[in-house]
């Protein structure tokens, strides 16, 4: 299965374009991302289009220092159960370790390792996946920016770290990063970290809350367990949904991504009782429902989140759903 990451995360990424004053629709639509998944518990997209999408992101903004602002854009909800375990941790030592231990909840590769330095009386947190593209200079400060701002918020007190360190060249606008951060920064490293002192590390927070924390854990554990059990329908409706807005939900396309070969892949849906076309409409019919009650989605943008390409064959599938027009339906809903 290909790698993913829960959808209501790029909200940040939705609010950065918003900030510079970026039609975020235009951009999601271009890299071929569904919005709407964003607002769905659970929803997950293509880790491979969320690269692309940072890489938009990073053409279409001139400042070179945008990924900071993400420390602005994020809020608990973004990163599911994990986001509010971190805020009730007992020290951001806890949080950290919550972050590198349950980050499957929100990304289907690793993300960090933590490394403790007691002569220099340091705690490093390194994230452990930049390689390539797939971690571009906006999306490493995005992620940097966001950790800083989420410690911020747990330790309720002036936090600075020891120091940063970022993969990429310093860019022009480096002062900002040296304003937000409040410590020395460096480029050109190695790997991108976070270094804080061993005292701010294990500090006990305020907003620590061990009973919450205990149930949020078991709440982790037990969501990775069912992502771990996903059958092969769960999967096949997954894949469609992801690939519904770039129209190229195929059987060969969907097969591909779940490593079947066409015919083992029909076969194996009928011996699950159904048909890969049962699945595209079920899949369709479901989501086209959810988006005509949203009164924000135009019908145009709504067609081309299901991958039609006309509006007038999307209106005619919706009322063979359902009996009504997409306009009557939005009405009596």
């Amino acid at each position: 299965m290909h790698a993913s990451k829960l959808a209501s995360i790029q909200l940040v990424a939705w609010k950065i374009l918003e900030t510079y004053h970026i039609d975020p629709v235009a951009v999601f639509k271009e890299v071929q991302l569904n919005p709407a998944l964003m607002f769905k518990p659970g929803a997950r997209h293509s880790l491979d289009k969320i690269v692309h999408l940072w890489a938009e992101l990073g053409k279409k903004i001139e400042d070179p220092c945008f990924g900071l602002i993400a420390a602005e854009c994020w809020h608990p909800s973004n990163f599911g159960i994990l986001g509010y375990a971190m805020l009730v941790s007992t020290s951001l030592r806890t949080a950290l370790e919550r972050l590198i231990r349950f980050h499957r909840l929100i990304e289907d590769i690793d993300f960090g390792e933590l490394c403790e330095d007691k002569v220099a009386g340091t705690l490093a947190f390194t994230i452990s996946n930049v390689s390539g593209t797939s971690f571009l200079q906006g999306r490493e400060d995005a992620a940097l920016a966001w950790l800083m701002s989420i410690l911020r918020m747990n330790f309720q007190d002036t936090l600075s770290p020891v120091s940063m360190h970022f993969t990429h060249p310093e860019p022009v606008c480096s002062g900002k990063y040296f304003e937000f951060f409040k410590s020395p920064v460096n480029f050109n490293a190695s790997t991108a970290s976070m270094v804080l002192s061993l005292e701010d590390a294990d500090k006990i927070l305020p907003s620590a809350n061990d009973e919450l924390a205990a149930f949020d854990d078991h709440l982790m554990t037990d969501y990775i367990a069912t992502l771990d059990e996903k059958d092969m329908l769960t999967q096949v409706r997954k894949a469609i949904v992801e690939h519904l807005p770039s129209g190229d939900a195929t059987v060969e396309i969907i097969a591909s991504e779940l490593f079947y070969s066409s015919r083992n892949f029909q076969r194996a849906l009928q011996q699950e009782g159904t048909t890969f076309t049962a699945l595209l409409n079920e899949c369709r019919m479901s989501l086209a429902k959810q988006y005509v009650r949203n009164k924000k989605f135009d019908m145009t943008d709504l067609a081309f989140l299901l991958g039609f390409s006309e509006l007038s064959t999307f209106s005619r599938s919706f009322k063979r759903w359902t009996g009504k027009s997409p306009s009557q339906y939005r009405k009596v809903s």
